[in-house]
């Protein structure tokens, strides 16, 4: 009996100590460690699953009758992500609500969809409609649109999840460090049940007052955000006449997975004109959470997710030298590769690949006749040149080549040139003889555009240069910078 009275005396104390540790511990954090420990449960969201929907109320206190312009709205999104730290993947999917004559919600038009699919550091926008000649799907690698800050992707149910606030595109902890101002209010402020940490703060993007909960992994249980016409809005300076008020309150937290999430929340945003003010308020739900799901079971990022019609209107931009970008239509068994060379966006059957690059090893000459064997190349470095014999520039390339020819055998250099379209055998053999080339010259025999897509081959002259384990360890240079290019490969 007393063993049983000392244990449930220990529990008791164990319990109380618990219980007063998050104030206890509250009181003694700076601001830094304030804002490290709502960064340290952000950071481990690294790959959800959501569905959440907001429901929009105009205010009836709206100046000049504005809450007759603005009807109740709602809108559905379904949020997809995953961060490995080497790759990132986003999908963003929103529909429009709206009530009907019985006070239901419907969608608002369901004849249209519109997508948002980040994966590959590729940014890809699809809309969809009933009618094949307005579908169109927008792709670049623009890396200020196809970033981790999701800047293309609407705040409505994606900021909550990044501990971003509405107007913001940066998490709150990074603007607040980058306050012109920012302190820690001494005393404690009950928030509901629990006793936050007050942070006050002045920067560029407006003037913020943060209520940090101890009890749920530092997250945010009350803000508030002025922002003046000159403070930055969406990270970008706008031209607003508006003094804005963002209120988020009401805020219910959920730990899953050892992760705290805002599962509810309320908010209230007013913008004030000279002549006029709107407000409202927004009520936002989680309706469905999967923390670290099988992304690749369930084909979270895949782009046959999209459902793409084809015939589907392409436009790639942010290709050198292509400001309207370039248009294409969609067909089954294609797909899209980032050449991470040039930043190109190429569309390309599937089966297509870049098997060539650096630091991967030269692949055997397939769909290329050639007449050079293995034990020609073995331990030696190799240098291949792609060119056509009817362009100035190969001609001139593969001339420089000839006239180093045995400078750079007799440093172990085996020197192979393949001709990048075809033609007529004999008349590439009588241009050889012309320019009295000492090394073998091959030609593709297979489909060009395929086999200069495997080679990674982006101009003429290409240039590839391999240690003597045949791995490339240049690519892509000019042969004034050969010999610069042979010493880097030969150090230890």
């Amino acid at each position: 009996m007393g063993l049983m009275m000392k244990a449930a005396n220990t529990i008791l104390l164990i319990a109380v100590l618990c219980m007063s540790i998050p104030s206890f511990a509250a009181e003694k954090l700076s601001v830094q460690e304030l804002l490290n420990k709502f960064a340290e449960n952000q950071d481990k969201i690294k790959s959800l699953i959501a569905r959440t929907e907001s429901v929009w109320i105009p205010s009836t206190e709206s100046t000049r009758g504005q809450q007759k312009k603005q009807n109740r709205s709602k809108d559905i999104v379904e949020f997809r992500y995953e961060d490995t730290g080497k790759d990132f993947k986003a999908y963003f999917c929103r529909t429009p609500m709206k009530l009907d004559s019985d006070d239901t919600w419907v969608e608002e038009d369901a004849t249209k969809s519109k997508q948002i699919l980040l994966r590959d550091k590729c940014y890809y926008d699809y809309f969809q409609t009933t009618q094949l000649k307005y579908c169109k799907l927008y792709v670049t690698a623009d890396p200020k649109i196809a970033g981790k800050e999701l800047s293309q992707i609407p705040y409505d149910g994606v900021g909550p999840f990044r501990g971003v606030l509405c107007g913001d595109k940066e998490r709150i902890d990074s603007i607040l460090k980058q306050s012109d101002s920012l302190s820690v209010r001494p005393d404690l402020d009950q928030i509901g049940s629990v006793k936050c940490y007050v942070v006050d703060a002045v920067s560029k993007h407006g003037t913020y007052t943060v209520w940090f909960d101890p009890e749920h992994g530092y997250g945010i249980a009350k803000a508030i955000v002025h922002k003046r016409p000159e403070d930055l809005r969406w990270g970008r300076p706008r031209s607003s006449r508006a003094n804005s008020t963002e209120v988020m309150q009401n805020v219910r937290f959920e730990c899953v997975k050892g992760i705290w999430f805002p599962m509810e929340y309320e908010r209230l945003p007013t913008h004030e004109y000279e002549d006029r003010t709107l407000s409202g308020r927004a009520i936002y739900k989680v309706t469905y959470l999967d923390v670290n799901p099988d992304h690749n079971e369930l084909g979270s990022f895949s782009l046959d997710g999209l459902g793409i019609r084809n015939g589907t209107r392409i436009k790639i931009v942010k290709e050198p030298g292509k400001t309207l970008g370039i248009e294409r239509a969609w067909r089954e068994g294609m797909k899209f590769v980032l050449d991470e060379w040039d930043r190109r966006i190429r569309y390309v059957p599937e089966d297509w690949f870049i098997r060539v690059g650096m630091g991967k090893l030269l692949p055997e000459f397939e769909g290329i006749d050639l007449d050079i064997t293995a034990e020609d190349t073995k331990d030696k470095t190799i240098l291949l040149c792609f060119f056509d014999m009817n362009q100035r520039p190969s001609q001139n390339c593969l001339r420089q080549l000839s006239a180093r020819a045995k400078e750079l055998m007799a440093k172990d250099v085996v020197m192979v040139a393949v001709q990048a379209s075809k033609v007529d055998s004999s008349v590439l053999n009588e241009w050889m003889e012309k320019n009295k080339i000492p090394f073998p010259v091959g030609m593709i025999q297979g489909d060009e555009e395929k086999i200069l897509f495997t080679w990674g081959v982006r101009s003429l002259p290409w240039l590839i240069l391999t240690d003597k384990g045949r791995i490339v360890r240049v690519e892509g240079f000019g042969i004034d910078i050969l010999e610069e290019r042979l010493k880097q490969i030969s150090q230890p």
